[in-house]
């Protein structure tokens, strides 16, 4: 019987994460037929054994090399057959009941390909986790603000068509990737969803950010020890983004009024002594002059 849903979730030495996330899609499944798939992506730590011991229902892909995040899904979403995939961070929690009712959603309303529950930080602060797409002109008027204002869609009581959602927790009709094709795996990391659900918005698919499910996301990702790599691999990532959606001279207004925001920025927080600044001018450089210094990608490639 093909399944209702496919878990996808990719693992890299976080068991400390993947065990309470494995335990609370345990608790969440109900009726639905659900086969949970965890890619383990050169794992250190046990992890491999301890799924088997702990949960000898999840199926594991024992990946003997590193790649990146599309890569990693489209892996998982090729061997699966779930009419539904959710795309989910090992670092998340999901509510009993939840992923029924996003099911049930889906089943009704078929020109949605894309959902994404309300997302919110361990201490029940609300997590960003829809926003409009970037585009030139979204980055030009978003010099007075410095980005901030306009660009986020989540939040609010009710259903509510958005531009793109996170990637941390996002279920996808299967039917629509097949028409659009899964991940692009020319993004290491950063901007794959936002690629995809661009795709399958000019396919006539719609996204939808679905308050009624709550989801939380701890987003301590071990990116966030190495800044420098993060932020390199972010601007490789918009830079592609804005090649493939936008043509060469709106691929530089965007990178150029990006720049400019960060660098506005970087000013402020040294005009007002607050850390950060030289994350800001790292940022600014990258999309004035391209990356020069390495990203996670490069990581990676020293473990295969």
């Amino acid at each position: 019987m093909t399944p209702d849903v496919t878990v996808s979730i990719v693992n890299h030495s976080s068991w400390h994460h993947l065990e309470p996330c494995l335990a609370s899609i345990e608790r969440d499944t109900g009726v639905l037929a659900v086969e949970v798939v965890v890619l383990d992506n050169l794992s250190s730590d046990g992890s491999l054994e301890r799924i088997a011991r702990r949960f000898p229902g999840v199926r594991v892909i024992a990946q003997h090399h590193r790649a990146g995040f599309g890569a990693n899904q489209n892996a998982i979403i090729r061997s699966t057959t779930g009419r539904y995939v959710y795309v989910l961070n090992d670092d998340t929690l999901v509510e009993p009941g939840g992923l029924g009712r996003m099911v049930a959603y889906l089943d009704a309303n078929g020109d949605v390909a894309a959902l994404g529950p309300h997302v919110v930080f361990p201490d029940g602060r609300e997590q960003p986790s829809a926003w409009r797409f970037p585009t030139p002109w979204r980055c030009l008027v978003g010099v007075p603000t410095l980005g901030k204002a306009g660009v986020v869609q989540s939040g609010g009581a009710k259903a509510r068509r958005v531009d793109w959602l996170t990637g941390a927790a996002l279920l996808l009709r299967r039917s629509a990737l097949a028409e659009v094709g899964a991940f692009d795996e020319g993004y290491f990391m950063y901007c794959e969803e936002t690629d995809l659900q661009r795709r399958l918005a000019r396919a006539g698919h719609a996204s939808v950010y679905l308050p009624d499910v709550t989801v939380v996301h701890v987003g301590s990702a071990t990116s966030t020890a190495i800044p420098e790599r993060r932020l390199n691999e972010l601007w490789r990532s918009r830079q592609r983004y804005w090649r493939t959606h936008h043509s060469r001279f709106g691929a530089r207004v965007a990178a150029l009024a990006s720049g400019l925001q960060h660098a506005l920025r970087a000013l402020a927080m040294l005009v007002l002594r607050r850390p950060g600044a030289s994350a800001q001018r790292l940022q600014a450089r990258n999309a004035w002059r391209g990356v020069a210094g390495p990203g996670l990608a490069e990581l990676a490639d020293g473990h295969r």
